[in-house]
């Protein structure tokens, strides 16, 4: 199975990298999560079906958009 575009460029947000360096084949290519917990979250959140993947990922996407939301109001948005 392929992963979607929009798989990908969450991907790309989580580790920080470009599309070419997650789709690369390269074995010298290594990202790495300094949050070890969060790696953790990520292998088990891969194990879910995809309908508990999208409700999980409804929400994380509601909390980032309050957060940013809370930012842009209190005049620390990044863009």
């Amino acid at each position: 199975m392929k992963p979607s575009i929009d798989i990908v460029q969450r991907l790309m947000k989580v580790f920080a990298v470009s599309a070419d360096n997650l789709l690369n084949d390269n074995e010298n290519s290594v990202v790495e999560l300094e949050n070890h917990e969060l790696n953790e979250q990520l292998i088990l959140i891969n194990q879910l079906d995809e309908e508990e993947k999208n409700a999980l990922i409804k929400i994380i996407n509601s909390m980032l958009t309050k957060k940013r939301m809370k930012d842009l109001l209190d005049g620390k948005a990044k863009f």
